[in-house]
């Protein structure tokens, strides 16, 4: 009984046992199962999570490839910024150097403005004193016009005559002079030192002497009027006085027609008788298409020459029937041409002599016309006087 009781116990201890494993079992499948669906999860998340670690090491990848390059990028725009503010300072530099500059420009600027109001003023009292010496100079040429022969008069003694006469400036130190004394009839081609105003003056002072010479005096000689002209500009320049530094003076040639036969009957043939005298200016005679020069006395009237060394000759010549005579300045073969070169003595006889066949009105205009052409943009030389007498 006891042992049936004990059996009965054990069994039973047994079976509470079997039970107590059966549940500890079942708990055991469920935790094992549930570890089971753990783990596939886990193996799903861990497959996830590596897929998500591959993703994220590529993009880790692709940032760290971008950050090289915004890196690389990034020292370039450094290397540029420090680049452009050495510029910078550089372009500061030169600013402030522009700045400085521009205010010295400044102060120049003004200080022209002062200057050029200064010269403007300066201008304005020059353009009166201009005016004004214009207005002195204007009214010199008319007197110079005045004391000129008209060529009216020359004309009515010599009906185939010109004068061709051509200033350098308003007034000139060329003239011509002309009178009648004692049934004679005396032309001269004067050329005077120098030009304009200073030339001027000396050519009222030839004028003055010449008119008393011949008008006053009564000489008509040629010879003799050079040599009282050349004592009268001595005296009235005091070249004689001791220590004077005056050289002024004259060329000059003269020529003294017989007035009885001034105006001949061409159809005798008769020639106009006259005399030449010439201080440094010759006389060309044109005959038979021959030309001819009657050279003068090789020193002026005037100046500081010894008087007693200077000794005129009186040169006599009949002018006949289309002959022609010239006596001139040094003016138009004086002349520079476009090519800055001068005419020269020589052209201008070869152009005498070329002429011939044209009346004396044409002469003068061809002779106007070349000269000018001859110049083109060049400023006259010199005064240009020309006087020519055909028979």
């Amino acid at each position: 009984m006891v042992v049936f009781s004990i059996y009965y116990f054990l069994k039973r201890k047994f079976k509470l046992e079997n039970e107590l494993i059966q549940a500890k079992k079942y708990e055991l499948d469920k935790s094992l199962t549930e570890a089971k669906s753990l783990t596939a999860i886990q193996f799903e998340e861990k497959e996830k999570f590596e897929i998500e670690k591959k993703k994220t090491q590529e993009k880790n990848k692709k940032i760290w490839e971008m950050s090289e390059t915004v890196y690389k990028e990034k020292k370039k725009v450094e290397e540029q910024v420090e680049v452009l503010q050495q510029e910078k300072e550089k372009l500061e530099a030169e600013k402030k150097k522009v700045d400085e500059k521009v205010k010295k420009l400044w102060s120049q600027s003004m200080a022209i403005h002062k200057e050029k109001e200064r010269i403007n003023e300066i201008k304005e009292d020059i353009e009166i004193k201009h005016r004004e010496v214009m207005d002195s100079v204007n009214y010199a040429k008319r007197i110079q016009e005045a004391i000129l022969p008209s060529i009216s008069e020359i004309s009515d003694s010599f009906p185939n005559s010109f004068v061709l006469f051509k200033p350098k400036h308003i007034v000139s130190g060329d003239f011509y002079w002309f009178s009648k004394k004692d049934e004679k009839t005396i032309i001269a081609s004067v050329d005077c030192t120098g030009h304009g105003v200073p030339g001027a003056f000396m050519s009222v002072i030839g004028n003055t002497l010449l008119n008393q010479i011949v008008n006053e005096k009564g000489i008509t000689d040629p010879a003799e009027i050079l040599g009282q002209l050349n004592k009268e500009v001595n005296h009235s320049l005091h070249q004689t006085q001791t220590g004077s530094e005056s050289r002024d003076g004259m060329d000059i040639a003269i020529c003294c027609f017989e007035e009885t036969i001034l105006i001949p009957n061409y159809n005798k043939n008769n020639g106009l008788k006259f005399d030449y005298a010439g201080a440094n200016r010759s006389l060309y005679h044109i005959k038979n298409n021959e030309f001819e020069e009657t050279k003068a006395d090789k020193f002026p009237i005037g100046g500081l020459e010894q008087n007693d060394l200077k000794k005129f000759t009186t040169h006599s010549f009949e002018l006949k029937k289309n002959e022609t005579i010239y006596i001139s300045t040094d003016g138009f073969a004086d002349q520079f041409g476009q090519n800055n070169k001068k005419l020269k003595t020589k052209k201008f006889k070869d152009m005498l002599l070329s002429i011939q066949n044209k009346s004396m009105e044409e002469q003068k205009k061809h002779l106007d016309s070349f000269i000018e052409n001859w110049r083109g943009e060049q400023e006259q030389t010199d005064d240009i006087l020309i006087i020519g007498i055909r028979a």
